[in-house]
């Protein structure tokens, strides 16, 4: 339906939509006085909830944690990048225009191939050069950008565990667990799409509640409007910058129609919001044609091909997702805070069914979503593959978290240990609460040094390692050939030379000029990608390769970078002795 759209019309369309929630939502904020009352109230304890989070997320020392997973990590930095410093990356052949172009064979400044990562949309990546205007470029510009998002979300977080329990318990917890889980504040910050996901799920589900359910009667026409444009405008951007953001326009009237139709309390909710809830719903699944989500699934689409799944399969991933959330090291032990609020919700049907349909919605889709090429052709996963796509839940678990906690100590307070020693007990409570957020403390400091070290050991010094190597002779132009070229696009100068191996072919190296000799290509062949999957995903590019005399330039256990000589190997020209890419 939209191939006839470009990526520059698509940018204009994603421009609307984000300027549009942005003015709406400050414009909602600003004349809602409920939500000015709820401020007024509880302004100390969001203050502490806040400055909570940014303890939490901001390194003393060392830097952020980017991502263990290549193009979900890098990809979207490299993309704000381009736009930022208005690099026109033209797409080589027909692309999804609402999908990451990236340059493969060349440099930022002068692309000469580029690529295109269809499940990949331009949503998060446009909300980067933003702070670039303020900050300058910087590699953790996107670790920023979700600082900020985590800063909102617990704001959030904390108001809509006030409107759906009316139990400021509830709210204080919600908002401490999220600010304190170790998972959070670590993998909450990587630079994937998942962390600006989860901020908008918490904004579309305040404006969905505040618009339906939150004291309809006391709300002028033309605020009831102002919300309407803000949470439309939101929903529109959300698919923008997740495409499994689908689930909100489906999951919520359905949500909304059970509230209104079985739950006496919400019988007096204005029928007319629920119909303009639908359009909102329409007008979302409208656009995800518009979007071609479906066609976002051409890589998982190719896996399944070559890597054919049966039920019982891809039933098994179902419960490594789930055993993710029960490690005590990332999640604190707080699933079984979530387990208690997950039962109190579907017991009371009240507005708490919102944050629980949409926690399960959204992890029964990332428990059956289809895993990586490696995970698929080894046929195993494990626990670490599921953090990624948990950042999206972290709004509605800590919500789910904060109502299992004052059903707990509602219980406590009833019980006779309560009422008899009820200053020891509130000690006990107290130094506890102090020993856990003690304890998640340095877990967190601890957990975030070690995944930064691993990252810039395995991944980051290599590139940087190679980009100097190839610094070395400045009057001839040197191509870095890597399987990760998103890292010295976002580490290093723009006019760095990359060439992407999953590109390498004859025509591309006749391209570049390298059969005539006039440009350099170093080889980074990197000890992570030394496997025989990538062996045998990569085995046309490594005998390619292998046809032409290689010097290695330096070697050690992580990495070696490679000089490749136009010589061919067989005409007697010295080389290493093992082939490229094998042990």
């Amino acid at each position: 339906m939209a191939t006839w759209f470009t990526q520059s019309e698509a940018l204009g369309v994603v421009t609307t939509l984000f300027w549009g929630s942005v003015l709406t939502s400050l414009a909602s904020f600003l004349t809602d006085s409920y939500l000015h009352s709820l401020l007024k109230v509880h302004w100390k304890l969001l203050l502490v909830c806040t400055t909570l989070v940014l303890i939490w997320r901001i390194p003393a020392e060392g830097g952020f944690f980017h991502g263990l997973e290549y193009e979900d990590s890098y990809v979207y930095t490299v993309a704000g990048r381009q736009m930022a410093e208005q690099f026109r990356i033209e797409p080589s052949g027909p692309t999804l225009p609402y999908s990451i172009n990236v340059c493969a064979v060349g440099s930022l400044n002068s692309c000469k191939l580029s690529d295109n990562y269809p499940e990949h949309l331009i949503g998060y990546p446009y909300i980067l050069p933003a702070l670039f205007k303020v900050f300058g470029y910087h590699s953790s510009i996107g670790s920023i950008a979700n600082v900020v998002c985590a800063c909102l979300v617990g704001i959030l977080i904390f108001l809509l565990c006030i409107v759906i329990a009316d139990d400021v318990i509830a709210a204080v917890s919600a908002g401490l667990i999220f600010a304190i889980t170790p998972i959070f504040a670590v993998w909450g910050l990587e630079t994937s799409a998942e962390p600006i996901a989860n901020g908008c799920i918490s904004l579309v589900l305040w404006f969905c509640l505040r618009y339906v359910f939150v004291c309809p009667e006391c709300i002028s026409r033309w605020r009831a409007f102002l919300i309407w444009c803000a949470f439309t405008s939101t929903l529109l951007f959300s698919l923008t910058v997740k495409r499994e953001n689908i689930l909100l326009p489906i999951v919520l009237p359905l949500v909304v129609f059970l509230m209104r139709f079985t739950n006496k309390s919400t019988h007096s909710s204005p029928i007319h919001r629920f119909r303009w809830m639908l359009v909102s719903a329409a007008l979302a699944l409208m656009f995800s044609l518009q979007l071609n989500l479906p066609q976002t699934q051409s890589s998982q689409i190719a896996l399944l091909k070559q890597f054919p799944l049966t039920a019982t399969e891809l039933l098994s991933f179902l419960p490594v997702f789930v055993s993710s959330f029960f490690v005590v090291q990332w999640y604190g032990g707080a699933i079984i805070l979530v387990l208690i609020g997950a039962i109190v919700a579907s017991r009371q049907r009240n507005l708490a069914l919102f944050p629980l349909i949409l926690f399960v919605g959204y992890l029964l889709l990332y428990a059956f979503h289809i895993r990586t090429y490696y995970e698929m052709r080894s046929g195993s996963t494990d626990s670490r593959a599921a953090l990624r796509f948990s950042m999206s839940l972290m709004g509605m678990w800590s919500i789910l978290a904060g109502l299992g906690t004052a059903s707990v100590l509602r219980w406590l307070r009833r019980t006779r240990i309560w009422t008899n020693h009820r200053v020891p007990v509130n000690w006990i409570v107290g130094c506890t609460v102090a020993a856990i957020v003690g304890a998640s403390f340095f877990t967190t400091n601890y957990f975030r040094e070690d995944v930064v070290r691993d990252e810039l050991r395995m991944r980051i010094e290599p590139s940087l390692t190679a980009v100097q190597a190839a610094d070395h002779d400045p009057k001839r132009q040197t191509y870095i050939l890597t399987l990760e070229p998103l890292i010295p696009q976002m580490y290093a100068n723009p006019s760095v030379n990359v060439i992407s191996l999953r590109t390498l072919n004859d025509g591309v190296m006749k391209d570049i000029g390298f059969d005539q000799g006039v440009v350099g290509v170093l080889y980074l062949d990197e000890q992570i990608h030394r496997s025989p999957a990538d062996e045998e995903r990569y085995k046309s590019q490594l005998e390619y390769l292998n046809q032409f005399r290689r010097t290695s330039l330096t070697s050690n256990s992580l990495f070696s970078i490679i000089q490749i000589d136009n010589v061919f190997a067989g005409n007697g020209a010295s080389q290493d002795d093992r082939g490229l890419g094998r042990n």
